[in-house]
């Protein structure tokens, strides 16, 4: 097949993967189902793995033979909400505009799927020795809720073993060996309502929570002064942000409740669960010295989904020099945001992310992404197509 006719294909699919609004937290079947018939259409056997209840599915598949040493080639097929942003076009009906291709969903990361899927008939009809995975999930952009069962499930499902994976998550076709982790906290500060005028003797839960946040700032300022900061990432540190807050009933009354929701996005080097013990020893003080007196007061901590590891694959990895070699690039980056690939690391693949687009255009009204960038990519798996069927 002809570098245009991939190209030509890869866009015709990427306009089909944004027409379905599948956003984070939402069943995802409808786009699994335009994915799942592209695979029946070509004799694809594939696999799923379920949530709990059904109504949302990862899937994969492989390509060539059951031997040792494959790759996995990883993505999410949900995205992030466009509801409330200044979209000045269609959202989920993608449009061209010169060498730009918009709609929600282009850049992060449904560009990289479209490629994959777009090839997949290369894919097929190579003499392929190693075999090509493909791995989508579902439930990245809430927390990478997916990628541990869909790797583990890899793992169960094939007799041989991949030896790697790339997340296909846009880094502009640059090979990124390490990203940050991230967990996602909601702190709940309950006390007893009372008088303002009573607050000497009364204990304030906003006053307890403010306590606590400053905590969480010079927690973030001590790992800012410690000898381990990461400079391939941007900022080179561990950092610990509250976003929201919310407490109290009147200005005359003091507060009987406060709640914040907070973060932790780590190097590599730093432990989020470490941050977490400490912060929880630090909660349980307040609670004694408070109770005492004000037998209500408590504090509890829960996560919104579980801790995000981070991705630290030494830059002389063989997935690294791989990955460069099929990019023609030659200076592995990082991340600073959170991805499935520590996940996939985790279960023993080598893992990097490296995807068209730029993150810089994700998320945001009017996402679009370069089809130069669609080229590359294209380019990219063609280059694994034809390593793989070498021995």
């Amino acid at each position: 097949m002809k570098i245009e006719n991939r190209l030509e294909r890869a866009i015709s699919i990427l306009k089909q993967l944004i027409s379905y609004p599948v956003i984070g937290g939402e069943s995802n079947l409808s786009i699994s189902r335009y994915i799942e018939d592209i695979f029946k259409q070509h004799g694809v056997d594939y696999h799923h793995v379920y949530n709990e209840t059904g109504d949302k599915v990862s899937l994969h598949c492989r390509l060539g033979p059951p031997s040792n040493g494959g790759i996995i080639l990883s993505g999410h097929m949900d995205v992030v909400p466009a509801e409330g942003q200044p979209w000045t076009r269609q959202a989920f009906d993608m449009s061209r505009d010169q060498n730009r291709l918009y709609g929600r969903g282009t850049t992060d990361m449904k560009g990289f799927l479209a490629c994959c899927l777009a090839l997949l008939p290369d894919m097929i009809e190579a003499p392929l020795q190693r075999p090509i995975y493909l791995a989508f999930s579902y439930d990245e952009e809430i927390g990478c809720l997916a990628g541990p069962a869909l790797a583990s499930n890899i793992l169960k499902t094939y007799t041989e073993k991949p030896a790697y994976a790339i997340i296909g998550e846009p880094t502009s076709m640059i090979t990124c060996t390490s990203g940050k982790g991230i967990g996602v906290f909601t702190t709940h500060v309950k006390s007893s309502a009372a008088h303002s005028s009573e607050i000497r003797t009364s204990v304030s839960a906003i006053n307890e929570a403010t306590l606590l946040i400053q905590w969480l700032n010079n927690t973030m300022e001590r790992l800012l002064t410690k000898s381990n900061l990461d400079h391939r990432f941007d900022p080179p540190h561990t950092t610990v942000h509250v976003g929201t807050i919310h407490g109290g009933t009147a200005v005359n009354i003091v507060a009987d409740s406060c709640t914040f929701q907070w973060d932790v996005r780590n190097i590599p080097s730093d432990d989020i669960h470490q941050i977490l013990k400490s912060f929880s020893l630090f909660c349980s003080e307040r609670v004694a010295i408070n109770s005492t007196d004000n037998p209500e007061f408590s504090i509890h901590t829960e996560a919104k989904f579980p801790v995000v590891v981070p991705l630290d694959t030494p830059m002389d990895a063989r997935i690294t020099t791989k990955v460069n070699e099929w990019t023609n690039t030659s200076t592995p980056s990082s991340v600073s945001f959170g991805t499935e690939a520590g996940q996939f690391a985790e279960v023993g693949f080598q893992a990097v992310i490296c995807g068209p687009g730029n993150m810089e255009q994700g998320h945001r009204a009017d996402e679009y992404i370069e089809i130069e960038q669609i080229e590359e990519c294209i380019s990219m798996l063609n280059n694994i197509i034809m390593s793989h069927c070498k021995s």
